[in-house]
C-alpha cells in the first residue's frame, strides 16, 4: 500500500482514496505575468510523477492544475507595458503549456483558469458572508480568521503572531491583521466583474478553494504545491473550505523549493537582482542548455520534500549521470511503449518479466521506494543498481533486464523516445566549440580595453573566472586555461556571450551584434531570438 506523508498531519499515513480506484489531485499552478522560472515546473514534474505512480498502482486520477489568469501583478506588467492584461495572461499560460510539454508532463486531466469561474466565486463569498465568517470593508471583503478554530494547524503558526501574506493592501478596517481578501474593490482602469459588494475581482486565495470544489467536489484526495505555499496560501484554503462546509484536501503533499550551491533561492533574495543570476532558473534557458530530460531527472533524482540543488555542477552531474543510463539502454530508448493499456498494464507487465534474482531484487525495492511516499530518489538509485548488475550478465538475459529498467523509469516519466539526445548534444557541442568561443570573447574584451570600455572589460574576465575560466594577460595578447568542467564553462560563457550581443544591440550598435552571431555560426553554434529571451544550440548540419 502507498505511505505519503502528509503534512497536515507530519506523519506518513497510508493512502486510501475517498473513491476507490479514483484520485482527486489538486497542485496549485502559475501566475503568467512573465517567462516561466524552474520553481513554475518543480511541482507539475513531482507531482506528474505521482500521478503516473497512482495510476499504476490501479488508480485514475483526476490531476487539477490551475491558472491564476488575474493577479495583481498582471495588471502591474499590464499598466508598465501598455499591453493588455488578456494578452499577457494569454501568452504566458501558452509558454507554461509549452515546458509542461517539452518536461514530459502528461497527466494534467485540467487546468482552470480563475477568469472562468468569477460567478461561482462570488456566491461562494456570499455563503461565508452568510455564515459570519467573512465581512464587508472599505476595499473589499475579508475572511475573519479569529472565528476559524486550529487557524495556523498546517503551518504550525499562532494567530496572535500572524501578519497577512496576502496579495493585497493591508485594510486599516480590518478586525485582524491576518484577515484575508475574497474580493477586492477595483480602482480606476482596473479589471474588474460585477458583484454584490462592487466592481473587483477574487483574491488569491479564494480561487484556488472554488477551482477545487468546482473540479474535485467539496472534499477530494490530494492538494498539492511548493513549501512557500503553506502560508498563507494552503492555509487560508483550509479555513475557506471548512468554513464552507466543505472537508477539503484530506492529504497535503509539499515539495522542496531552490538552492542554488546549498542556499535557498527565492523572490526576496538580494542575489536575484543580478540579472545574470536571476537568468540561470529561467526555464528556457535551462531546458534549453541542458536538455528537458535532464531537468526532469535533476528534479526527480531526490526526494520530493527535500530543497532543489541547481548549480551548475548540480546539473551537469545529473546529466552526466543520466547520459550513463540512456547509454546502457542503448537504442531500446527510443522503442515506442508497446502496450496501450496506461501505467497499470505497464507495471504489472514489468513485475511478471523474468529476470534475475539480482534484478528482481532491485526491481523490488523501486516498487517498494515509490510506495513509500513516492520516493523517485531512492527508486532512481534502484535503476543503477539494476543497471551495474546487468554488465554481469549474459547478452540475452541483459536485453530483457535492461527493458525493465527502461520500462520502470517510463513509471516515473523518464527514458522516453528522444530523451537521449538531451544528454548528448550539449556534451558534443561544448569541447569542440568552447576553444573558438573563447577566442570570440577574448577578441570582444581586447575591443572592449582598446575602446577605454573598462568596466565592460572587467565583467567579462569576472564572469569568465565564475564560469571557471582563467584569464592572463600578456604583450602579445591574452591567454586562458580551464579552472572548471568544459560543460559548466561552456554554458556560462555563453550566458556572457549572449548578453554581450543583447547590450551591443541595445546599444544600437547591429554591426558588433551581426559579428558576433557570425562568429557563433562560425563555432557551430546557432542562436534563437524569441519571446524568452535568446537561446543557443548545436546549428543545424548540411
Amino acid at each position: 500500500m502507498i505511505q505519503v506523508f502528509n503534512t497536515l498531519t507530519r506523519r506518513k499515513e497510508p493512502f486510501t482514496p475517498l473513491v476507490p480506484g479514483e484520485v482527486g489531485l489538486y497542485v496549485c499552478g502559475v501566475t503568467p505575468y512573465d517567462d516561466c522560472h524552474i520553481g513554475h515546473l518543480m511541482g507539475p514534474v513531482l507531482f506528474d510523477a505521482v500521478a503516473r505512480w497512482l495510476r499504476a498502482r490501479g488508480n485514475r486520477v483526476r490531476f487539477v492544475n490551475n491558472i491564476t489568469d488575474i493577479d495583481d501583478k498582471i495588471i502591474n506588467r499590464a499598466n508598465a507595458t501598455g499591453e493588455s492584461w488578456q494578452d499577457i495572461s494569454r501568452r504566458y499560460t501558452d509558454q507554461y503549456f509549452t515546458f509542461l510539454k517539452r518536461l514530459r508532463i502528461a497527466t494534467v486531466t485540467d487546468h482552470p483558469r480563475c477568469t472562468e469561474f468569477i460567478p461561482q466565486m462570488i456566491a461562494y463569498i456570499s455563503d461565508l458572508i452568510g455564515r459570519d465568517r467573512a465581512y464587508v470593508a472599505a476595499d473589499g471583503v475579508y475572511y475573519d480568521v479569529q472565528k476559524q478554530d486550529g487557524y495556523g494547524k498546517l503551518s504550525g503558526r499562532r494567530l496572535d503572531e500572524m501578519i497577512s501574506g496576502s496579495r493585497v493592501e493591508r485594510s486599516s478596517g480590518l478586525r485582524h491583521p491576518a484577515d484575508f481578501a475574497l474580493w477586492k474593490l477595483a480602482k480606476a482602469g482596473e479589471p474588474s466583474w460585477e458583484s454584490p459588494w462592487g466592481a473587483g475581482r477574487p483574491g488569491w486565495h479564494i480561487e484556488c478553494s472554488v477551482m477545487s470544489r468546482e473540479t474535485l467536489g467539496g472534499s477530494f484526495d490530494i492538494h498539492g504545491g511548493g513549501d512557500d505555499l503553506k502560508f498563507p496560501h494552503h492555509e487560508n484554503e483550509i479555513a475557506q473550505g471548512e468554513a464552507h462546509g466543505d472537508a477539503y484536501a484530506r492529504c497535503w503533499m509539499h515539495n522542496g523549493l531552490i538552492q542554488y550551491e546549498g542556499v535557498k533561492v527565492g523572490k526576496s533574495d538580494p542575489r536575484m537582482k543580478d540579472p545574470a543570476f536571476a537568468g540561470r532558473f529561467k526555464a528556457g534557458f535551462l531546458v534549453d542548455t541542458y536538455g528537458a530530460a535532464t531537468i526532469r531527472f535533476l528534479i526527480l533524482q531526490g526526494h520530493y520534500r527535500r530543497p532543489n540543488e541547481f548549480a551548475e555542477k548540480a546539473i551537469i552531474a545529473a546529466r552526466t549521470a543520466l547520459g550513463r543510463l540512456h547509454r546502457q539502454l542503448g537504442a531500446s530508448l527510443d522503442q515506442a511503449p508497446t502496450d496501450s493499456g496506461g501505467e497499470a498494464e505497464a507495471l504489472a507487465a514489468a513485475l511478471a518479466a523474468s529476470v534475475p534474482p539480482s534484478i528482481a531484487a532491485h526491481r523490488e525495492a523501486f516498487v517498494a521506494a515509490m510506495d513509500d511516499d513516492f520516493g523517485t530518489g531512492s527508486a532512481i538509485a534502484c535503476l543503477f543498481g539494476m543497471v551495474s548488475d546487468i554488465q554481469k550478465l549474459p547478452a540475452q538475459e541483459a536485453a530483457a533486464s535492461l527493458r525493465l529498467v527502461r520500462d520502470l523509469g517510463r513509471l516515473i516519466g523518464i527514458f522516453q523516445p528522444g530523451d537521449a539526445a538531451d544528454t548528448t548534444s550539449s556534451a558534443e557541442v561544448a569541447p569542440a566549440s568552447l576553444s573558438d568561443i573563447m577566442a570570440l570573447v577574448l577578441h570582444l574584451r581586447q575591443h572592449a580595453r582598446a575602446q577605454r570600455a573598462f568596466a565592460t572589460s572587467d565583467r567579462i574576465r569576472a564572469a569568465l573566472t565564475e564560469a571557471g575560466v582563467a584569464v592572463k594577460d600578456a604583450k602579445d595578447g591574452a591567454t586562458w586555461e580551464m579552472t572548471g568542467p568544459a560543460e559548466t564553462a561552456m554554458a556560462r560563457v555563453m550566458e556572457l556571450v549572449i548578453a554581450l550581443r543583447q547590450q551591443a544591440r541595445a546599444d544600437k550598435d547591429f554591426a558588433a551584434s551581426d559579428r558576433i552571431r557570425d562568429a557563433l555560426a562560425g563555432a557551430g553554434i546557432a542562436l534563437t531570438d524569441g519571446p524568452a529571451g535568446t537561446t543557443w544550440g548545436a546549428a543545424a548540419k548540411g
